[in-house]
């Protein structure tokens, strides 16, 4: 999967959970900002609530779309650079451009940092950490296992950089399924970008990550 793919299909996908699980926000008061009336018992169930998925929701006060875009694509930013400048300076293959961050191993150790800061507040690691799991789902990586088990099944893999860009060409015009998730993820990017043009939230995107 290319880029709007990834980009599009994780950020609608953490769109429709954000509507689907609103969070009882507090505000500077102390009191729910929410527009229904709770009563005090049943806010107090809510906090004590002893689910996991609960409690994260109520940690995490609103959701930073610009960690969704770049988490989204994580394990590509760190990979694919890795892959393409040390096989260029090596002179030889080092790595494939699905290597570290691309391992369960990796991923598991990015939620376990965010959810260690998740108890200061700070959600940026755990919404980081589960797009760039979103990453390896939309990658199937359950068909490469030698890479999502790293290090169990041995070392990964190696690729020569020659002929990348032709192989990424042949790949369009020899398997149209990939076009399929690229249209989806371009068609809610721009759902996304013509729904921030109408509310004239653009600059509000750029400076705080929300989406309206």
């Amino acid at each position: 999967m290319l880029i709007f793919g990834h980009i599009g299909i994780t950020a609608g996908v953490v769109k429709v959970c954000d509507i689907l699980t609103p969070v009882n926000k507090r505000g500077n008061d102390g009191r729910s900002e929410s527009s229904t009336d709770f009563s005090v018992a049943s806010a107090q169930e809510r906090l004590a609530s002893p689910h996991l998925g609960d409690r994260v929701k109520k940690q995490i006060s609103s959701i930073d779309y610009r960690l969704v875009l770049i988490g989204s694509l994580l394990p590509d930013i760190i990979d694919k650079p890795l892959w393409f400048l040390f096989n260029r300076l090596a002179g030889e293959a080092s790595f494939s451009g699905r290597d570290y961050a691309h391992t369960l191993l990796f991923n598991l150790a990015l939620l376990i940092g965010g959810l260690v800061l998740l108890r200061w507040r700070k959600s940026w690691l755990l919404i980081l950490s589960l797009c760039s799991f979103g990453h390896l789902v939309l990658d199937q990586l359950w068909h490469s296992p030698a890479i999502l088990l790293w290090p169990l099944l041995g070392p990964l893999a190696k690729e020569e950089t020659a002929g990348w860009w032709s192989n990424i060409v042949q790949e369009l015009f020899s398997q149209p399924q990939v076009y399929i998730p690229e249209i989806i993820g371009l068609i809610i990017i721009l759902l996304f970008t013509y729904q921030a043009v109408v509310r004239k939230s653009i600059i509000n995107f750029i400076r705080s990550g929300a989406i309206s």
